[in-house]
């Protein structure tokens, strides 16, 4: 299964949701939601931006469709690339994987796409995966994707918790998430880099500091030194290991992958999922 099937199924139900919410105006309200985010995401590195709202049904519809395959597949490539440098990402049968602003999706897909392309190559056969989040509404997408699909020879259990890095309230008494084996930050610094009014920065600290050691992080992004010096000064600062990075490229989603799964919504909506990126890229590991 690609990606932008695994994509298709999910809008599918959230295309349901937004029209309980929307009626005959779903697809108007979808089509300023996606606007909104384009605009939003030209803008976060503005000090007095409103962090982007994903509550609203058309706003999650948006997101998934315009973003979740393309990113999903850059963290694909991450892991192969990580195979590539280490021999192999996962050591156990059972693994932890925490995503980091894991909500849309993304990440969890990346893994499982990843996985189904291994084989054998791998010998996880369980996977535990918290995705870690400010909106609560994102579990209602993810948390029973064990249902949706038919996983050959892998048990997978997604558990959402609420996550806010911009208060130490919401993450300070979490910690089995930072017992995980990989951790994703996929297009997740940017969003919060303006917002670090020093508690991201803390959370950051308490995530490297707290990480078992042998975790790998990778970090993928928009390709912008911005984003990338902010966060090559948090992990410098708590001796993480780089195995791989590369800044500010462009990438286009494997040859595999067919945006037509999607052309019934870009008929509604004209709009093409995204196809290519300016990425940066950073894989980590903790000594």
């Amino acid at each position: 299964m690609t990606l932008f099937e695994l994509v298709k199924i999910t809008l599918d139900a959230l295309y349901d949701e937004a029209q309980k919410e929307y009626g005959k105006k779903t697809d108007d309200e979808i089509k300023d939601r996606i606007k909104y985010l384009s605009k939003s995401y030209g803008d976060l590195t503005n000090d007095d931006r409103e962090p982007v709202d994903y509550k609203d049904p058309a706003t999650r519809f948006a997101y998934v469709y315009k973003y979740v395959a393309s990113h999903g597949d850059y963290v694909v490539k991450l892991l192969k690339l990580t195979r590539d440098e280490l021999g192999k990402v996962f050591n156990d049968k059972k693994v932890r994987i925490s995503c980091v602003g894991g909500g849309p999706g993304s990440d969890i897909i990346a893994v499982l796409k990843y996985l189904a392309d291994m084989g054998k190559k791998e010998p996880v056969e369980k996977i535990v995966c918290y995705l870690l989040d400010k909106e609560q509404a994102w579990a209602d997408t993810w948390t029973e994707l064990d249902d949706k699909l038919d996983l050959d020879d892998i048990t997978l259990s997604v558990n959402f918790q609420p996550l806010d890095v911009t208060d130490p309230d919401s993450w300070e008494s979490q910690k089995k998430f930072l017992e995980a084996d990989v951790f994703t930050l996929s297009y997740f610094v940017s969003e919060v880099y303006a917002l670090d009014d020093g508690a991201v920065e803390d959370f950051w600290a308490t995530l490297f500091k707290n990480a078992k050691s042998g975790a790998l992080f990778l970090y993928d992004d928009n390709g912008s030194d911005v984003f990338n010096d902010y966060f090559d000064e948090q992990w410098k600062k708590a001796g993480l290991e780089l195995i791989e990075s590369e800044s500010n490229t462009w990438w286009t989603p494997s040859y595999d992958e067919q945006a037509s799964e999607l052309a019934a919504y870009k008929d509604k909506f004209g709009e093409n999922p995204k196809l290519k990126s300016k990425l940066s890229y950073r894989i980590l590991r903790k000594k």
